[in-house]
């Protein structure tokens, strides 16, 4: 038997079977769009090698759809028909990939953690926990993970970098800012082409509201990630974020149209980003053209598409804003019979948090925007087990309180935008939208001097 580059035993003795497997890895953590010829490669090499199934299969389930659904039954049933003894390691990735491809999120966590325990440079176990943490808001444990893990780690250990930029968003999401951005710029210095990194970098540069810093951190040419996967699109929607609020409304418009909006094959990010950033340009006044109409046309095939809880907090958005009354019933229905059937991690998460999240959706767009209120009110900050990122997850936030201004619902608007100030005092949005509460509620001068400040905080 042969090791990877880290020293781990590996159930092939395929020398370059094991190269094309080490080189998959290092593609796969880089995004690169041909980590799927590696893997290949690897498989050609030893046909009878488990690991590069394992991360094929990963990959495909990253991808968190079922339209791929086919493909990852196909690579499980080669799994099983492989006949070849399984290490200890091997064999709890495969109770992993098991668990995960069931909905198990929690049971794949566990596999997964008794591999970095046992087997600490296990990046994949690593890679594939921390995400898993991300998808279920699990911030804390995020970053404990990562942080116990990279004590086995040094700088002479291949992808050092790499455990760097997920400790870097492991403090990030628990608003460590500081120690995330040492970690995730050492990172990017180490291998600038860790976009998790970069990523991890970018939101440390919105949440603190460093909206210059974060445009210039992610100012690349348009082709500059033509060779990655469909993360890329991700980062073009981070910097679309500090476009809009620097106010540099169509330049966030052209980043959609080139980078940002589904392409030939749609997959939960883009499912995340594009209505995100929609709805965000609408809140501030932007008529975004037939851009909805287009999303909502091509999200009709996301109705019964329940594998990740933060997706389907995203498929009301376009059904809801085109007036497609059917499908957004049929989307609540469909959730309403998921949530009857708690085999999976979203099934939980159904009940308590996407059905009022989803139908709040729906109630704003249809002008009740009372009821929407109503649902989100209570669950403003409990939204963390649906999973993504504070970033993320401000969606809700930002359709709350347009929600509570369009009910002249005073009161809790200006709470709600007092609350947005208190979290980022240097964001002339808040300040915008305090002011028109503000004026709304008869508080002229009080109104003026939250304009003031937004225009100082402009300038």
């Amino acid at each position: 038997m042969r090791s990877d580059m880290r020293g781990l035993e590996l159930g092939t003795g395929s020398g370059e079977a094991v190269a094309a497997f080490d080189e998959a890895v290092q593609h796969f953590l880089e995004y690169r769009a041909d980590t799927g010829g590696l893997i290949e490669r690897a498989i050609e090499a030893d046909p009878a090698f488990l690991m590069p199934r394992i991360l094929r299969a990963g990959a495909l389930l990253l991808m968190g759809t079922n339209t791929v659904r086919p493909m990852i039954d196909a690579e499980l049933a080669a799994i099983d028909a492989l006949e070849t003894p399984r290490n200890p390691r091997e064999e709890l990735h495969e109770r992993a990939l098991l668990a995960w491809a069931r909905g198990d999120l929690r049971q794949a966590s566990r596999h997964w953690e008794t591999i970095i325990a046992r087997w600490p440079l296990d990046i994949l176990a690593l890679r594939s926990l921390h995400f898993q943490n991300f998808w279920m808001g699990a911030a804390p444990y995020m970053r404990q993970v990562v942080g116990a893990t990279v004590q086995h780690w040094d700088e002479s250990t291949p992808g050092y970098g790499f455990v760097l930029g997920m400790l870097a968003f492991g403090f990030e999401e628990c608003g460590e800012y500081r120690r995330a951005e040492h970690c995730g710029r050492e990172a990017v210095e180490r291998n600038g082409d860790d976009m998790w990194a970069i990523h991890a970098v970018a939101h440390v540069l919105e949440m603190q509201g460093r909206t210059d810093e974060g445009r210039s951190w992610l100012a690349h040419p348009h082709d500059h990630w033509n060779d990655r996967g469909p993360f890329k699109a991700h980062l073009w929607w981070h910097r679309a974020l500090f476009a809009i609020e620097n106010g540099a409304f169509d330049e966030v418009l052209n980043l959609y149209d080139a980078h940002i909006r589904p392409g030939e094959r749609f997959v939960s990010t883009d499912m995340m980003n594009a209505p995100s950033l929609l709805a965000r340009l609408e809140f501030q006044g932007v008529d975004v053209g037939d851009r909805w109409e287009r999303l909502a046309e091509r999200s009709t095939g996301w109705i019964d598409d329940h594998v990740m809880a933060f997706t389907d907090a995203h498929t009301m958005f376009p059904l809801a804003r085109t007036g497609r009354t059917a499908e957004a019933e049929a989307y609540v229905e469909s959730l309403e019979r998921l949530q009857t059937q708690p085999s999976s991690y979203v099934a939980e998460m159904t009940g308590p948090y996407l059905l009022p999240v989803v139908r709040a959706t729906k109630a704003y767009y249809e002008g009740d925007f009372r009821a929407c209120v109503d649902l989100l009110m209570p669950l403003r900050a409990a939204l963390q087990p649906i999973g993504g990122s504070w970033a993320q997850r401000d969606l809700f936030h930002q359709l709350l309180l347009e929600a509570a201004i369009r009910a002249g619902d005073w009161p809790n608007a200006r709470l709600l935008a007092q609350e947005r100030i208190a979290a980022r005092a240097d964001n002339g949005l808040n300040w915008n939208k305090l002011a028109t509460i503000l004026d709304a509620a008869g508080e002229k001068q009080a109104a003026e001097n939250a304009r003031q400040r937004a225009t100082t905080l402009a300038a």
